[in-house]
């Protein structure tokens, strides 16, 4: 791409052309600075020339890092562009940054063809907001229609606060921003605001569960996101599996027990991500996954005090000095034997 406009739409058949999102932003105080040193406003503060003691005052804003030509749809250059202010609390997410890791979990799927697509890369605004589109040719799947339609990804994001970062993955024929699919079904969506809880690593583990599952086992992933799983029902396939430990000298052998720090976890993401991925056995699946894959993560849970309060302490799930592939390798052991366990296998079937 060699210049933005207003509205920027380019299609091409590469996934590793991203050169629609070759365009940063960096947070920094929107005022500016002239050849004396003396600070001016550009539109926070009603003064136009600034003190030192103004400059806290600036508030933050996502302003292009370099010199590119934006274009107005009359042509003329536009030297640069700020887009937006925001709290301290705003993740400004890079289009480009988030669509390299993106290319990275697509192109390690064996059993996808990402050769083979079409893309439809959109830009707002001159870099405000953005707009990825990846339809895989050579994966469709039919949902009762009169033909078939074919697997996509669909992402959303802005750096100006306009849009809440989205992504989809799914085989439908259109979508809409408001979350709705036609003429198909989505299998992962997501939409959060850009703050300092969105978790783009597990966004992208999803994607990769999702795509994965899609080109290689159609079926099974139909049947999971089919078949119901409460919270109590995933807490028994929990405590029956992977949470199940050997009992201590001093414990009841007749009394089952479990690693409670790993079933806190595990109930502790399935609540995260069961407004993206619904009361389903699709959201277990995911679960434990997502644990396997990230091997020190942080979560919080009440523990009940002697004198009868609960106090918030803050848990791991691994350690800093650990050797991270050999325990995803152990883990995703784990994962396997649970999805070919006897109580996977019943919630599967029912």
């Amino acid at each position: 791409m060699n210049h933005y406009t207003e509205t920027t739409v380019y299609e091409h058949n590469d996934i590793n052309d991203l050169s629609a999102f070759d365009i940063s932003f960096e947070k920094r105080r929107t005022g500016w600075q002239d050849l004396d040193g003396q600070w001016h406003s550009d539109d926070n503060l009603n003064a136009e020339v600034l003190t030192s003691l103004d400059l806290p005052k600036l508030k933050v804003g996502a302003v292009v890092n370099a010199d590119l030509p934006f274009l107005s749809e009359t042509g003329t250059e536009i030297a640069s562009a700020k887009m937006g202010t925001f709290g301290k609390k705003y993740q400004l997410v890079n289009h480009l940054d988030y669509f390299t890791k993106q290319n990275e979990v697509i192109t390690a799927q064996d059993a996808l063809n990402w050769r083979n697509v079409k893309v439809e890369d959109r830009v707002y605004e001159y870099g405000a907001k953005v707009q990825r589109s990846i339809h895989f040719l050579d994966h469709t799947a039919n949902f009762g229609g009169s033909d078939n339609v074919c697997l996509r990804s669909d992402t959303f994001n802005s750096v100006d606060q306009s849009w809440q970062f989205q992504q989809f993955i799914g085989a439908y024929r259109s979508l809409c921003r408001n979350t709705l699919v036609f003429g198909g079904e989505r299998t992962f969506h997501t939409k959060k605001m850009h703050t300092t809880n969105l978790d783009l690593g597990a966004v992208i583990g999803k994607v990769g569960n999702a795509l994965n599952l899609f080109s290689s086992n159609v079926e099974q992933l139909h049947r999971m996101r089919a078949v119901g799983c409460s919270e109590d029902q995933a807490k028994d396939i929990f405590t029956k599996t992977l949470c199940s430990r050997k009992h201590r000298p001093s414990e009841d052998s007749s009394i089952p027990v479990v690693n409670k720090k790993l079933l806190d976890y595990l109930l502790y993401r399935y609540r995260e991500d069961v407004r993206d991925l619904g009361n389903t056995l699709w959201l277990v699946y995911n679960c434990l996954t997502h644990w396997s894959t990230h091997t020190n993560e942080t979560f919080e849970r009440e523990n009940l005090q002697a004198d009868g309060q609960y106090k918030v302490v803050e848990l791991t799930t691994g350690t800093k000095d650990q050797k991270v592939h050999n325990i995803q390798r152990k883990r995703a052991a784990i994962v396997s034997s649970v999805l070919s366990s006897d109580v996977w296998k019943a919630k599967l079937a029912a």
